[in-house]
């Protein structure tokens, strides 16, 4: 199973006034991407995740301005930023590192950047898209929401593109 982490944020789908990105962007964040995984190995990295939602509590999360990696002159991904909330998103991202390393996960090599990532960029009309993207507001609100679980996520990738489904919900705060 192709399995990753995340957490929900507001579904960021194009408006009147920006570009159409072919549909909704995913209305997750992800902090961790796993892999591959085999099967059996689910039931620990749920408890280790569980582990890790437990020492946060809730927190509000603000998706703000539009990017690009490396950078919006050579843009390979457009991406929604975070505001309000980066600073959890960062420390979070990181805990659910260490959990799962301790299950055999590779830890990250860079640092860990907040954002919703879009769209990537694989063609002449996708170039077009990220110039009309990247030169509109550049500090819009794309909505708020409070995070309150990690979510243990599967990727399946089909020919019309990746179909996330949640294997576990991973509440924040004490368990009691």
């Amino acid at each position: 199973m192709r399995l990753f982490v995340a957490v929900n944020v507001p579904a960021v789908a194009p408006g009147k006034d920006s570009p159409a990105v072919g549909g909704e962007a995913p209305a997750h964040l992800t902090l961790k991407f796993l892999g591959e995984t085999p099967e059996d190995r689910v039931g620990r990295l749920q408890h280790a995740l569980e582990s890790v939602a437990r020492q946060f509590q809730p927190f509000r999360v603000e998706l703000r301005g539009v990017g690009a990696f490396p950078s919006p002159q050579r843009p390979r991904v457009v991406w929604v930023g975070v505001s309000e909330g980066s600073g959890q998103l960062v420390a979070l991202a990181g805990a659910v590192d260490r959990g799962v390393h301790a299950l055999g996960f590779p830890m990250e090599d860079r640092p860990f950047v907040p954002h919703l990532t879009l769209f990537r960029i694989r063609t002449a009309s996708d170039h077009k898209l990220a110039d009309a993207w990247l030169s509109g507001e550049p500090n819009r609100s794309f909505g708020s929401c409070m995070v309150q679980e990690l979510l243990l996520k599967k990727s399946d990738l089909l020919p019309r593109g990746a179909v996330h489904s949640t294997l576990a919900r991973l509440e924040f705060g004490p368990s009691f």
